[in-house]
């Protein structure tokens, strides 16, 4: 039943010092949320993250690294042995890691005795990878990784006769360029403001700063959503922005007078967490298409990112402007935690010398497990929501390859959406990544004991209070496919896979089953004698999406854990040939995917051609018709950008002259199955479905 949509809370508590000038005030909590280069009580304490450091010898048990960065923010030492990924031979902006030219094209900081969150006098033009950066000193002599030839980033201007400038860090116009690096920067030459992401857009009452937002004076919480006690309501300038109005809105519920009398449940309240689980790390990634679903390309132009683990973005960012966000605690039937695990572990991580948990080295998914316990300890210091249920009413995202299984065990209780549906409670990690393998142990001075035994208890998935939910697929993933309007085509592909198949993989790779049928596929010529294709790029060329859209059956084999294939497959209306035992698939336990789906045995993934042979006809076609019930609820598109962005397949596809000749054919005797997809996207998308199943387990939390 809906429910009264009531007015939000506005809290009132006064932060310490106005956070420092640097930070923002939380003042439902009167906790500074304080941006990289900061952190503590008021935003008092440095919190640096210097580009160059060499940690101790194992031997030597002081915590502490050996800096090799001087004063001035320059490298001691060029010639110094000591990689790290973030070597600056540059200026180093040691509040995110990150390196900037030196000389006339350079940064300048702000003076040592500038008030706090001064900006660098001049910002300078970016460094970002080693590659960009000189292979040699001024001098002649070996740098430690440097890429390019001095004379291209160093370089004096040479004679004007040839009108060929040089040296991208001293001249207006050089002859060469890097790519540019931090998202708020684009142009030729990495000069020209650009858009950044943070969730929400900061709801249109703040400016995004690479994914922290600073809030116009009295808004808070992590995307300036909130409103201070007593004061009157702005106008949110989203709309004066029209790049950042066609992806997002202002959340519904900051409205005042609320937009409708009542809303439906779930009603999910969003934490403002501490930044350094969350907007921290956005900060400090490296590249823009990293660690989000979507990112601002040149002249502020909106791309959808390819990075896999885009969920946990797109998640938060869709509960953020939902209609089931709550900012009244009191009343919410969930709280969404949203931690950035992935952004944490695979570009922020081991990148430069911060931030570790709890020290250089070990595992990578050690770190994701200190951070998560230290996430509930936080929450504890700081709500009380947490004690209430045991954590029952709590959702974490893990979008991991091995999702929830090294998950620690104090959040056993809680809601997990993860896109790996292993099921068993005695499980060990199949990873080829060793940096990934959870079932390693690793013991340091602050964790003597090891960390292996607060992931101790539980299973990866338990079907009864987690969901398997679709990894994020961007539009133009599927532009192909019926499903965003094209021509259902003739499935003259009778199996297909394009990926990795292990060739250079270890054997516990895809638990062997994608190197087999590679094998088979490729000892016994079954592209020409079957129309199978399987293989990677450098086996099968084409369209993507083009390619799925005319296989009848597409293989879904685990790879390091999860598998892309059975979004790839269902988002083109390909019948998903699911080779992995003890494992459920996305949504699973929400739609009868044994309809439209056929599921073989490990132990029978050689007969894999030999079983699908053997369908009839009409088995067939009854699996693709309950395709197209369903594929729409794989695909992330609600979003307003996404959604407008696929209904422009749709018109382009509708146009396409393939799809007369598709509706010619469904009229007389041939009918391609699942048809053309007509209806509106934003509906019963994966996020709907999400929050669909959420409604059904409000009393299982209480």
């Amino acid at each position: 039943m809906p429910v009264p949509w009531k007015p939000a809370p506005r809290g009132s508590k006064e932060c310490p010092d106005k956070c420092n000038g640097v930070g923002r005030c939380n003042y439902d909590t009167g906790y500074c949320d304080c941006p990289a280069g900061w952190r503590g009580p008021g935003c008092k304490t440095r919190q640096k993250r210097p580009c160059t450091k060499t940690y101790r010898t194992p031997e030597d048990q002081s915590p502490d690294p050996v800096s090799h960065i001087g004063p001035d923010k320059r490298d001691l030492n060029w010639t110094a042995r000591g990689f790290t990924p973030s070597r600056c031979y540059g200026i180093c902006d040691d509040d995110l890691g990150m390196c900037y030219c030196d000389g006339p094209m350079g940064r300048i900081p702000a003076p040592d005795n500038a008030p706090p969150g001064t900006p660098p006098i001049r910002r300078g033009r970016p460094l970002m990878n080693l590659i960009d950066q000189p292979a040699k000193s001024f001098d002649g002599l070996q740098t430690d990784g440097g890429g390019q030839p001095y004379e291209n980033v160093y370089g004096p201007k040479a004679e004007p006769s040839t009108c060929d400038l040089q040296g991208y860090c001293n001249v207006s116009s050089p002859a060469w360029a890097p790519a540019c690096g931090p998202e708020d920067l684009a142009g030729k030459y990495c000069d020209a403001p650009n858009e950044a992401f943070c969730p929400g857009a900061c709801s249109g009452h703040g400016h995004c700063d690479l994914g922290f937002c600073r809030c116009e004076n009295g808004y808070y919480g992590h995307d300036c959503a909130r409103r201070k006690a007593g004061m009157v309501l702005l106008p949110s300038y989203i709309p004066e922005r029209p790049w950042v109005a066609k992806e997002v809105r202002e959340p519904p519920a900051a409205l005042e007078p609320p937009p409708a009398p009542s809303r439906k449940r779930p009603l999910i309240y969003v934490y403002d967490l501490e930044p350094l689980y969350q907007s921290k790390l956005l900060q400090y990634r490296i590249a823009p298409a990293w660690c989000t679903h979507r990112y601002y390309q040149g002249g502020n132009k909106t791309h959808y990112s390819e990075w896999c683990y885009g969920a946990e973005s797109a998640v938060h960012e869709y509960l953020l402007i939902s209609d089931h966000r709550t900012f009244d605690p009191e009343e919410a039937d969930f709280f969404y935690v949203p931690v950035y695990m992935a952004c944490l572990i695979w570009p922020v991580l081991n990148w430069a010398d911060y931030p570790y948990f709890y020290t250089h080295g070990g595992t990578r998914v050690m770190h994701a497990v200190n951070m998560l316990r230290e996430t509930v300890d936080w929450i504890n210091a700081n709500y009380p929501f947490w004690g209430r249920r045991g954590g029952r009413d709590h959702i974490w995202l893990f979008p991991h390859d091995e999702g929830a299984c090294w998950a620690p065990t104090v959040l056993k209780d809680s809601v997990w959406l993860t896109h790996w549906g292993r099921l068993g409670l005695d499980h060990e990690s199949k990873t080829s990544f060793e940096a990934d393998n959870y079932t390693r142990d690793f013991k340091t001075w602050r964790q003597p004991e090891g960390y292996t035994k607060y992931i101790t208890g539980h299973a990866c998935y338990d079907p009864v209070k987690d969901l398997v939910i679709p990894i994020w697929r961007t539009p133009q993933h599927y532009w192909r496919s019926p499903l965003a309007g094209a021509p259902a085509k003739p499935r003259d592909i009778f199996l297909f896979f394009r990926g990795d198949v292990g060739k250079r993989r270890s054997p516990l790779y895809s638990r062997g089953i994608r190197q087999t049928i590679y094998k088979l596929a490729k000892d016994n010529d079954w592209e020409s004698i079957h129309s199978v294709l399987i293989g990677d790029s450098s086996d099968i060329s084409g369209d993507y999406s083009d390619l799925l859209s005319r296989s009848l059956f597409c293989l879904v084999a685990t790879g390091d854990g999860w598998s892309a294939r059975t979004e790839d497959a269902v988002l083109h209306g390909c019948i998903p040939v699911i080779i992995m035992d003890d494992v459920q698939l996305k949504f699973e336990s929400v739609l009868e995917v044994d309809s439209f789906s056929v599921r073989i045995a490990e132990s029978e993934a050689a007969n894999v051609l030999d079983v699908l042979q053997a369908i009839p006809p009409k088995r067939i076609r009854s699996m693709q018709a309950h395709l197209g019930q369903v594929w729409h609820r794989y695909r992330y598109a609600n979003l307003p950008g996404v959604a407008a962005e696929i209904r422009a397949y749709m018109t382009s596809n509708a146009n396409d002259p393939l799809s007369k000749e598709a509706a010619a054919l469904s009229a007389t005797k041939e009918i391609r199955l699942p048809r053309p997809f007509k209806g509106d996207p934003s509906v019963d998308d994966a996020f709907a479905t999400i929050m669909q199943w959420l409604h059904s387990r409000i009393p299982h939390t209480r």
